[in-house]
């Protein structure tokens, strides 16, 4: 792993939190890129928690997977379909 964070922990837990609910969307993180112009290598850095993600980027993302920020950063909840 790169950088280390000193939020690493809560930065993984957001990137597993994308990763989970972008499948359950079944969108690839082409599609994800494509949706938010944010680059497919930076989405992926983001789903790897090697980067510290923005609010905006978070807000796009979130946008995009047709679900609030605060449900995105709701580690406890499950996403539906």
């Amino acid at each position: 792993m790169g950088k280390q964070y000193r939020d690493q922990e809560y930065l993984v837990k957001i990137g597993k939190r994308i990763v989970e609910i972008r499948d359950l969307r079944k969108i690839t993180q082409e599609k994800l890129a494509e949706l938010t112009e944010i680059d497919t290598r930076q989405i992926g850095r983001i789903e790897r928690a090697e980067t510290n993600v923005s609010i905006s980027s978070l807000k796009l993302i979130a946008d995009h997977l047709k679900i609030s920020v605060s449900d995105l950063l709701d580690f406890s909840k499950s996403i539906e379909k």
